[in-house]
C-alpha cells in the first residue's frame, strides 16, 4: 500500500485588517494550478482583455478551492455561499484580498516559527579559545 498524498487545507484569518472577523477555509493548489494562477496574475497586471479573462480565471480557481467561510450579506445578514456565484457578487477588491492571502498561505512560511532547539551538546567550536596568544619567548 502506498502513501496517500493529501492536499493542504488552509485557515485564513484577517485579524488587524478591514476584514477582521472573516474566516476562510480553502484548499491548496497542485503545482500545475499554482503555475496557472501565477500566469493569470501576471496577465491581470498586464491589463486589457487578457486581464479581464485572467481575473475571471483566478476567481474560478478561488471558488473551486473554497471550502467554507463565515461571510454574510451586508444587507440581509444571510450567509453568502462559498461558490463562484457568491464570489462574483462581491467587490473585486474583496476577492483580490482573498487571492492574495490564499497565495501567501500556500507559498509562505507558516508563522510563528518554532523556537530554536535547546537540546544537544554545545558545539566544539564554542570551546576553542579566541584570545590572541601571547608572543613566543623563543624568538
Amino acid at each position: 500500500m502506498g502513501y496517500k498524498v493529501q492536499r493542504n487545507t488552509y485557515q485564513l484569518t484577517f485579524k488587524g485588517t478591514e476584514f477582521d472577523g472573516l474566516e476562510v477555509r480553502i484548499r491548496g493548489l497542485n503545482t500545475g494550478q499554482m503555475l496557472e494562477l501565477e500566469a493569470a496574475r501576471l496577465a491581470r497586471e498586464a491589463g486589457g482583455e487578457t486581464g479581464v479573462g485572467a481575473t475571471r480565471q483566478m476567481t474560478e480557481m478561488l471558488a473551486s478551492a473554497l471550502v467554507s467561510w463565515n461571510a454574510e450579506d451586508e444587507d440581509t445578514g444571510l450567509p453568502i455561499p462559498p461558490t463562484l456565484e457568491g464570489l462574483l457578487a462581491q467587490d473585486a477588491s474583496f476577492n483580490a484580498v482573498l487571492i492574495d492571502q490564499w497565495t501567501k498561505a500556500m507559498v509562505g512560511v507558516p508563522a510563528p516559527l518554532p523556537p530554536a532547539s535547546s537540546d544537544g551538546q554545545p558545539s566544539l567550536e564554542a570551546s576553542i579559545p579566541m584570545d590572541v596568544p601571547s608572543p613566543s619567548r623563543t624568538s
